[in-house]
């Protein structure tokens, strides 16, 4: 999440004049393909070379715990910042500017989600078991260069200039310039409460389900298609969602009942049917009792994101005046 946040902080506040969006998009799936090969055939060793310090740290489990987290974070530094660039490059291409951003940036956040709950089913239910680790890195490679090469095209055939340079979101300090604070706020809260409430929920989920891969690629799956079909829908909608202004408070508040909704009535007695609680192994059943607690919160949070990030680019929409009724001003997502 941080390395994604870092790539789209480079987004708004860079950008490369040399070349194409759409080219650009395609260099970096190019790298998340190299570099996600990379880490997978790469770990093994780094973990040989490790076990020695790790053995003479074992009982110092504090100072372990810190240094695989580190580890881990400089290991997936790269590839995620790659990942957080990829969308706000692909909204830039002039092969979307003639679209309406608000639908743009629905769908294709939906469409993205939607793909991850491809890789994590398609993942844990063949591919791992048919080809291992090292053989489903390569099919993932393989798909993301797919991919890089899909855009290539797109962009030889449209074959259209550079758009005319556009205001940029600075992210460095200027007087003249005024974020909308408040979206910023909400939208840090929001993903923030998101990521928390998915621990909760898996934790949750835990007391019935026995711990499996499969388990949480299923619960994984549920609450990502939740957000990509709630993505899709902002996107196919999003002319009559942006007629209103508190749509979103709207939303924020609708979600919060369906949190506490969907533990009130969790059909845990429904989809339980071994006397011990945490026993629960039939994927039907685990996605019975994800869909029942995730799905709904899930799906509200798929149309928030592309919502504000909407009245984001054009925060008059928003009602993100500064002191005296001026805008922000233009925006970039």
């Amino acid at each position: 999440m941080a390395g994604m946040a870092l790539g789209n902080g480079f987004a708004a506040s860079s950008r490369v004049q040399r070349w194409r969006p759409l080219q650009l998009y395609a260099f970096l799936e190019l790298l998340i393909a190299f570099l996600g090969c990379t880490i997978v055939f790469g770990l093994p060793l780094l973990g040989e070379w490790l076990r020695p310090l790790f053995q003479t740290l074992w009982n110092y489990q504090s100072i372990l715990l810190g240094l695989r987290f580190v580890l881990s974070f400089l290991v997936l530094l790269l590839p995620a910042t790659a990942m957080g660039l990829t969308l706000p490059v692909l909204m830039e291409d002039s092969f979307l500017q003639s679209a309406e951003f608000g639908r743009a940036i629905g769908i294709l956040y939906g469409v993205n989600t939607l793909g991850a709950v491809t890789g994590a089913l398609l993942g844990e239910a063949y591919l791992v078991e048919a080809l291992g680790l090292l053989g489903t890195a390569l099919i993932a490679g393989a798909a993301t260069s797919i991919a890089a090469g899909t855009a290539l095209l797109v962009a030889r055939r449209d074959g259209a200039a550079l758009p005319a340079p556009r205001h940029s979101l600075p992210l460095c300090l200027s007087i003249a310039y005024r974020p909308p604070w408040r979206l910023l706020f909400v939208s840090f809260v929001t993903g923030g409460i998101l990521l928390c409430l998915e621990v909760v929920w898996f934790r949750f989920l835990r007391l019935y389900v026995a711990s499996s891969s499969t388990a949480f690629s299923i619960m994984l799956a549920v609450v990502l298609a939740g957000i990509g079909l709630g993505g899709v829908v902002s996107g196919a909608i999003h002319s009559r969602l942006a007629r209103s202004n508190l749509l979103l408070s709207v939303l924020l508040l609708f979600a919060a009942i369906l949190t506490l909704l969907c533990y009130e009535f969790f059909p845990a007695k429904i989809a339980q049917t071994s006397p011990d609680a945490f026993d629960i192994r039939s994927w039907p059943q685990i996605a019975l009792l994800s869909l029942a607690l995730t799905f709904p919160v899930a799906l509200i949070s798929g149309t928030i994101f592309p919502l504000i990030a909407a009245r984001f680019r054009n925060p008059a929409a928003g009602n993100n005046a500064g002191p005296g009724g001026r805008s922000a001003g233009p925006a970039r997502f």
